[in-house]
């Protein structure tokens, strides 16, 4: 029987990224977006946010950074026993604590890729991996789930910071030119 993975975003960038490479990877993607319309080949539309995770093994969050705790809350409850809630935001600190308080019954996945939309696959790329309530686990399933991708586990604090660095020079570099 397929894998199912239900992407909440599906229709941004990296939504559509992560539905492409899930799909080229065997699983049953289905998707649900909000604000854009799903135009994917072999993307099962979900009419609804709940609807989309009833039956999912796997929830993929590609949903603005604002938003994902309060997105977390209103999903975790409604998702099947044993199933695992995915999130990448690049902000960790409150969606780490709305991860942590999710039901016992879903089990989190913290993620940060490295890499964007532009990435042709996941070999070689970066991703960070956040512990949030059994660290060894959570990796363990990310690295199935992301075969030949490299991974560096940190906890939420140190995330944000060393993200704020690396995008504070960025930002520095592209005001220099």
């Amino acid at each position: 029987m397929k894998k199912t993975i239900a992407i909440i975003g599906v229709g941004g960038k990296m939504g559509r990224w992560f539905a492409n490479y899930f799909q080229e990877n065997g699983y049953e993607v289905s998707g649900y977006d909000s604000e854009n319309q799903i135009n994917i080949k072999n993307i099962i539309p979900a009419n609804s946010l709940v609807s989309a995770v009833l039956n999912a093994d796997y929830v993929l969050l590609c949903t603005p950074t604002r938003r994902t705790p309060e997105i977390i809350r209103l999903i975790a409850k409604e998702m099947k026993r044993g199933s695992y809630l995915i999130e990448i935001s690049s902000q960790k600190s409150k969606t780490a604590a709305a991860l942590a308080k999710m039901p016992s019954k879903v089990y989190p996945i913290c993620i940060h890729p490295m890499f964007g939309p532009g990435a042709k696959n996941v070999k070689g790329q970066h991703i960070i991996s956040i512990p949030i309530k059994d660290a060894k686990k959570e990796l363990s399933v990310t690295k199935a789930l992301f075969p030949g991708a490299n991974f560096v586990t940190i906890d939420a604090i140190e995330h944000d910071k060393k993200i704020a660095v690396i995008l504070g020079l960025t930002h520095l570099i592209n005001v220099v030119f």
